[in-house]
C-alpha cells in the first residue's frame, strides 16, 4: 500500500495528555457505562449516553496523530485504556478497539491528504475497518474509483463517522484483475444493515455495511497490486497489534466480571443445603474464587508481555514469523485464561448468574464471543505458533 507520509514518519510530539489520566477519565466513566449496558444491548449498538461520554473524555482520540490534536499512545498504555473500558462493558471496550485499531490501521495505509479530510478539526473522529473481498467490488474511473457490495460484520458502524476499507478487488468490466485498491469513506455515503443477533457482544453494533456505486476519490485512495503482497517471512504486525487491542476489551471484561463476583460473595449470599451460612465462609469457594483471581491476574500478565513487546514497533515493519507466532500464543493464553476465570466466577456465584439482571452473565457472554473472533482463533493460533516453533514451512496463516 501507499506508503505513510514523511510528516507522519517525523512526527515526534508527546500526546498533550499524561496517559495515567486518561486511565483516569476511563475509570471515571464506568458506573456511566455499567448503567446503560442493558441499554446497549437491546439496542444492538453502544448506547448515545456512552458515545458522548466515550468522546467528550478524549477516548476516540487515543490513536488520532498529535499533529491533529489526538494522542497518538503507545501500545502499553493504549492496552491498559481499552481493558478499562471493556472492564465496564465488554461491547464498549470492544467498539473502543475498534476505533483505536482502525484508525492506526488508517495512518499506515492512507495518504496523507486522505488523512487530513479525516481528522483535521475533528481528532475525535471514529473510524472503523472493514474488509471482504469475496462480496464487493471496485472500477476505475475518471478521478478514483468506483465500490461496490457488502461488508458484513461491520463493528462500530452505527457510531462511526468514517469507514476504512483495506482492500477491494479492482475490475475491468466483469473480470478481476491483479490491482487492488483500499480507502476511506465517509459513512454518509454508506448504508447500514442492521443484520447482527448475537448471543454475546449484543451492544458492538457489528451489522453489515453497503456500498452502493461509492465514488472513491484518489485523494482517499491508495492502489497497490496483489504481487506487493509479501511472503511469510516478510509480514508486518499490523493485525497482531490490531487484535491486540480488541483482546484487552477481553481481558478487561474478565476484570469486571472478578469485581461483580467479589460484589457478590461480600453480601454473605448463602449457598443452599450446605453448613455455612454464607458462601464466602466456604473454603471450597475461596479457592475457587482465588483460582479466578490468579487465572485474570495471568491473562493481564500476557497481555502486559504482548504490549511490552509491541512498544515502539511500527506496524509496517516487517516482523519475523517466529515473533509474530509468539505473541499471537500470548493473545490466545490471555483469551484462554479470561474464558477459564469466568466460567471459574459463574460457579462461584451459582444458578444467579444467569439472571439477565446480573451483568455476570453478560460479561460471560461478551468474553465468549470476543474471544471467538477470527483474529484471535485459538487452535489456529496453536497450530501456527507449533510450526514455527519446530520451524516448519509454511506458516498456516495468509496475513498473520
Amino acid at each position: 500500500m501507499t506508503a505513510v507520509t514523511s510528516e507522519r514518519a517525523e512526527e515526534t510530539a508527546v500526546p498533550s495528555v499524561d496517559p495515567a489520566e486518561l486511565v483516569t477519565r476511563a475509570r471515571e466513566l464506568a458506573p456511566l457505562i455499567r448503567e446503560h449496558a442493558a441499554k446497549t444491548e437491546e439496542d444492538r449498538r453502544l448506547a448515545e449516553e456512552v458515545v458522548v461520554a466515550l468522546r467528550d473524555a478524549g477516548l476516540f482520540r487515543l490513536t488520532t496523530p498529535t499533529r491533529f490534536g489526538g494522542y497518538d499512545l503507545r501500545m502499553p498504555d493504549l492496552l491498559t485504556i481499552v481493558a478499562e473500558v471493556g472492564r465496564a462493558c465488554g461491547s464498549a471496550g470492544w467498539n473502543l478497539s475498534i476505533d483505536t485499531a482502525s484508525t492506526r490501521f488508517a495512518l499506515n495505509g492512507m495518504p496523507e491528504t486522505a488523512l487530513s479530510d479525516v481528522f483535521e478539526g475533528n481528532p475525535d473522529a471514529y473510524v472503523i475497518s472493514t474488509a471482504h473481498l469475496s462480496t464487493t467490488k471496485a472500477w476505475k474511473t475518471d478521478g478514483g474509483w468506483r465500490i461496490t457490495g457488502t461488508f458484513p460484520w461491520s463493528s462500530g458502524c452505527e457510531i462511526a463517522d468514517w469507514a476504512y476499507i483495506p482492500v477491494v478487488h479492482v475490475y475491468d468490466g466483469d473480470e478481476q484483475t491483479a490491482d487492488l485498491v483500499g480507502g476511506v469513506v465517509p459513512m454518509s455515503d454508506l448504508r447500514i444493515e442492521r443484520t447482527w443477533h448475537s448471543a454475546g457482544l449484543g451492544g458492538s453494533g457489528t451489522h453489515t455495511v453497503v456500498a452502493e456505486d461509492v465514488f472513491l476519490p484518489e485523494r482517499h485512495a491508495a492502489a497497490f497490486s496483489l504481487t506487493d503482497l509479501v511472503g511469510e517471512d516478510e509480514r508486518d504486525s499490523m493485525l497482531i497489534q490490531g487484535s491486540a487491542q480488541s483482546l484487552a476489551a477481553i481481558v478487561g471484561a474478565a476484570r469486571g466480571a472478578l469485581e461483580v463476583t467479589r460484589g457478590a460473595l461480600d453480601k454473605k449470599r448463602p449457598i443452599t443445603y450446605v453448613n455455612y451460612a454464607a458462601a464466602v465462609d466456604a473454603p471450597s469457594v475461596q479457592m475457587w474464587f482465588g483460582e479466578a483471581v490468579h487465572l485474570v491476574e495471568t491473562a493481564e500478565l500476557h497481555l502486559r508481555e504482548i504490549g511490552r513487546s509491541l512498544d515502539g514497533i511500527p506496524e509496517t515493519a516487517p516482523m519475523p514469523w517466529a515473533e509474530r507466532a509468539r505473541l499471537r500464543m500470548h493473545q490466545r493464553s490471555a483469551q484462554e485464561k479470561s474464558r477459564a476465570a469466568v466460567e471459574r466466577m459463574l460457579d462461584v456465584v451459582g444458578g444467579s448468574s444467569f439472571a439477565l439482571s446480573n451483568p455476570l452473565q453478560r460479561l460471560w457472554r461478551d468474553i465468549s464471543v470476543m474471544s471467538r473472533h477470527t483474529a484471535l482463533n485459538a487452535p489456529i493460533i496453536l497450530e501456527d505458533y507449533s510450526r514455527a516453533a519446530l520451524d516448519i514451512h509454511p506458516a498456516v496463516t495468509l496475513l498473520y
